[in-house]
């Protein structure tokens, strides 16, 4: 019997009709975002998308998870993907956070028999875990997908005393992303739909990135304080995420507070083939937390 052929990498990551736009918040400029809803939900999760990212490229994800039983709540930051106001840019990363919060506060109020699970995509596991310390965000647990709270490759010291610079005289210079299309995956269609896309973050502003120094400071000196149970999905062959130096943060910060799931993979982990192993251990994962809570 012959294997079914994969779909189009643009088909895998695009809404199907049962993904419903949402919008938070009472007064412009509002963020949106995208809702799987479930009748019946054992649990619902709320998707944080990486930096230059967005909820679209969870689309493929959260179908699949919607199958699974799960209700699905995916932002898109200010700036990102369907959500107004200027690309790659931030006056407050506390914003950030209020807009996780907002997210999380839809799917409880909209399933309140259900528990909420936070999971963050690379800097969004950032965004994530400052929702949950800041206090922003009650949930269940917290799960991270290849975290970055150090990545690869940074910017050069030359750059970083331009964007300081900027920041205070010209806070909305545009500075290019230095992580390049290619570190995500292997794959040349998956790196060509990342090339293409228009809806994420490419460069920041100078105001963005102290902002996102700002929090990265935060989070790493509080990793400690988290209260929930913390799931990471790591990468072994990231060549984004700085594996050696986060896990080194982690496992200081939690010690066995910490859990921890390997796949030999690319950054990207839901567009590579360990995919449906990645959904598994997830799922996995949330019927332990309610099987002991």
């Amino acid at each position: 019997m012959s294997l079914a052929t994969p779909a189009p990498v643009a088909e895998r990551f695009r809404f199907s009709p049962r993904a419903e736009p949402v919008r938070l918040g009472s007064a412009p400029p509002y963020v949106h975002g995208y809702t799987w809803r479930h009748p019946a939900p054992s649990a619902t999760l709320v998707l944080v998308h990486g930096l230059q990212s967005h909820a679209q490229w969870f689309a493929e994800a959260a179908e699949l998870l919607l199958d699974r039983g799960f209700g699905v709540y995916a932002l898109d930051r200010q700036g990102s993907g369907s959500s107004p106001a200027v690309r790659g840019d931030v006056a407050r990363y506390a914003d950030w956070f209020d807009e996780v919060g907002a997210m999380v506060q839809l799917a409880r109020s909209e399933h309140p028999s259900a528990p909420v699970h936070l999971v963050g995509h690379c800097f969004g596991a950032n965004v994530a875990l400052g929702s949950i310390s800041s206090g922003r965000a009650q949930v269940r647990s917290l799960i991270m997908l290849t975290p970055g709270f150090y990545v690869l490759p940074d910017y050069g010291l030359v750059e970083k005393l331009r964007i300081g610079v900027s920041g205070l005289a010209a806070p909305r210079a545009r500075f290019r992303v230095p992580q390049d299309d290619g570190l995500f995956s292997l794959d040349e269609d998956v790196v060509a739909w990342i090339a293409a896309d228009s809806l994420g973050s490419k460069t920041l502003t100078a105001r963005c990135l102290l902002q996102i120094n700002a929090l990265l400071g935060e989070v790493r000196r509080n990793a400690g304080s988290l209260s929930v149970p913390l799931l990471v999905f790591e990468a072994a062959r990231d060549r984004l995420s700085d594996n050696r130096r986060n896990r080194a943060l982690l496992d200081r910060a939690l010690g066995d507070r910490c859990r921890w799931a390997t796949f030999e993979a690319e950054h990207f982990l839901l567009a590579e083939s360990c995919r449906d192993q990645v959904l598994e251990t997830l799922t996995a994962w949330v019927a332990e937390q309610e099987a002991t809570c």
